[in-house]
């Protein structure tokens, strides 16, 4: 009797073993869906069942992290080191936490204390370090992928997410190329890793939307290597939302069935509701939660609200969600377009256009793909269009040009006549140089140059300076429009005019001034004016040519070449 007692509690105590192995291993898929507040509770359980078992309180202080929460972790990990001592993951785990806190000196020494410890053979301590290094902003990517390196020599390494991590760390550095290798790696170690899809993805997704037939086969395949994959649903969701709200809404009905129901998942609901027109009731709902909740409400909430109300036209009250939005939110939360909006929605208020160009800078900082900088700049010119503050939408137009390495003939073109129509010469001339220079054969840069000249001329703004004299361009205009003069007829007729003006008033050369008024005449035969000059400077050859005497320039109104 008391054997089989015996081999009952044994039996039951390895029972347990495996329902706790279990559990930290349920913990631990949890946080790889991104399922971050049920991975809490399920490694909290197993911690306080088991508070030594230290790969249960890495995991359950890295979903605390996850969660914003990292005093929660920072106790979590004290608590575990006092009772463990130098247990070399809970020291690479209170690292992370230093890197969180700005303490990267700290951070290092407790890397190389627990890589010390267990003498750089240990793979899960080589991945926490990278881990660390490549999530928190004072983290080291360089070293995170030195010691992820490291890792991959490990005799029997076989762990896919080091090559989650080092990717990650590829990210940090802005190295794209190197993301990717190292998220495919880990395919190879795992073909059915779907993070590694989802993750290949998101490297293509930071390159713009010329991008997207790239970044969403990822993510398609991602849900097919593991339709449980809640974070690919949530990118498709995301790209869908402002395309096609019927897609958007299939893909979040995914999204919420495979992750966990939080106060930001539903706040994502409700901003469905304003994609689907219902402004009104995007605003109710979003009300109702900020009433019930208080403080906890989800920050997006608010988002939701602005834009709501300002497809209502109310902006008065979108710009006081917004701000509320921008001043709760984490900044993951934010995205670019919310800056867009905030800059579009300030430009209303006379007071508040300063503003506005600030947060036009902040999401050119924000975003570094060039795509995403100059729709940007274009908003913001046409932003102080609307406001008809035509300087500052030449100057936005301008910065497109330092934006795109290769700029071409369209931003050339309206920088310049943006730049002209402002009066701001000096820079019109200078992108009409750029023109020039770039596109010799192309018109419209001589035209550009021509009528900038020509105008600061009259302004005064470069009296006395040769170097500005717009007759060579004006020339040079001529001859390439004249191979299609009906195309260009108002051009050419205001540069003929030009052209017989100068040679009659300053050099008093009579001959080729009546040759450009007979070519006005010839493109518009009904001019008076042409025709009247023409007899009086036919006639003025039978006399002796004046002593002195120049006749004022006139600019006329601003047109590019017409077409």
């Amino acid at each position: 009797m008391m054997k089989q007692t015996i081999r009952f509690t044994v039996a039951a105590v390895l029972m347990c073993n495996v329902a706790f192995a279990q559990s930290v291993d349920e913990g631990k898929k949890l946080f790889y869906y991104e399922k971050y507040k049920s991975a809490k509770e399920t490694l909290e359980k197993v911690v306080a069942s088991k508070p030594d078992d230290v790969e249960a309180v890495y995991w359950l202080g890295q979903a605390l992290i996850e969660q914003g929460d990292v005093d929660g972790a920072k106790a979590v990990y004290q608590k575990a080191l006092q009772a463990k001592g130098s247990d070399p993951l809970l020291l690479v785990a209170m690292g992370h936490v230093e890197l969180l806190e700005n303490k990267a000196n700290d951070a290092r020494q407790r890397f190389e204390t627990a890589i010390s410890i267990t003498k750089g053979k240990d793979v899960g301590i080589f991945n926490a370090v990278g881990r660390a290094n490549a999530d928190a902003p004072a983290g080291d990517a360089k070293y995170a992928i030195e010691k992820l390196k490291a890792a991959t020599q490990v005799k029997r390494f076989k762990e896919p997410s080091v090559y989650i991590n080092m990717g990650d760390a590829y990210r940090k550095l802005a190295d794209g190329g190197g993301a990717v290798t190292s998220y495919n790696e880990a395919l190879t170690l795992d073909p059915k890793y779907a993070e590694a899809k989802y993750k290949v993805g998101k490297v293509y997704v930071t390159q713009g939307d010329d991008q997207s037939s790239i970044f969403l086969k990822n993510f398609n395949e991602a849900v097919e290597l593991d339709p449980a994959y809640a974070p690919a649903y949530y990118e498709l969701y995301r790209y869908w939302y402002s395309r096609d709200v019927n897609k958007a809404r299939d893909f979040f009905a995914k999204y919420k069935s495979n992750t966990d129901f939080t106060p930001s998942v539903e706040a994502e609901e409700i901003s469905l509701v304003y994609a689907s027109g219902d402004f009104n009731g995007a605003i109710a709902k979003a009300d109702e939660k900020l009433k019930s909740e208080g403080e906890k409400a989800d920050s997006k909430l608010y988002r939701v609200k602005a834009y709501a109300y300002d497809k209502l036209g109310d902006s008065v009250n979108a710009l006081q969600n917004l701000e509320t939005f921008l001043a709760k939110a984490k900044p993951e939360e934010v995205l670019p377009d919310n800056y867009v909006k905030m800059a579009e929605i300030s430009s209303k208020f006379p007071d508040k256009v300063a503003q506005a160009e600030e947060y036009f800078n902040k999401v050119i900082e924000m975003d570094t793909v060039t795509a995403n900088r100059v729709q940007y700049a274009t908003a913001a010119s046409n932003m102080y269009k609307k406001i008809k503050d035509y300087a500052h939408s030449a100057d936005w137009l301008t910065r497109i040009l330092t934006y795109k390495p290769n700029y071409g003939k369209i931003d050339l073109y309206y920088a310049g006549w943006e730049n002209f129509a402002a009066d701001k010469y000096t820079t019109a001339d200078s992108v009409a140089t750029l023109y020039k220079t770039k596109y010799p054969d192309d018109l419209q840069g001589y035209y550009l140059a021509f009528r900038t000249k020509w105008s600061a001329d009259t302004a005064g703004i470069t009296s006395g300076q040769p170097s500005a004299e717009p007759v060579e361009d004006a020339t040079k205009f001529i001859s390439l429009a004249e191979a299609d003069k009906a195309k260009y007829k108002q051009s050419l007729l205001l540069a003929y005019g030009f052209m017989a003006g100068y040679s009659a008033n300053t050099l008093k050369e009579y001959d080729p001034a009546i040759e450009y008024l007979e070519k006005i005449v010839e493109l518009d035969p009904s001019n008076v004016d042409a025709q009247n000059n023409l007899t009086i400077l036919k006639k003025a050859k039978e006399r002796p040519a004046p002593k002195s005497g120049n006749a004022n320039k006139s600019g006329g109104a601003a047109k590019p070449a017409n077409k």
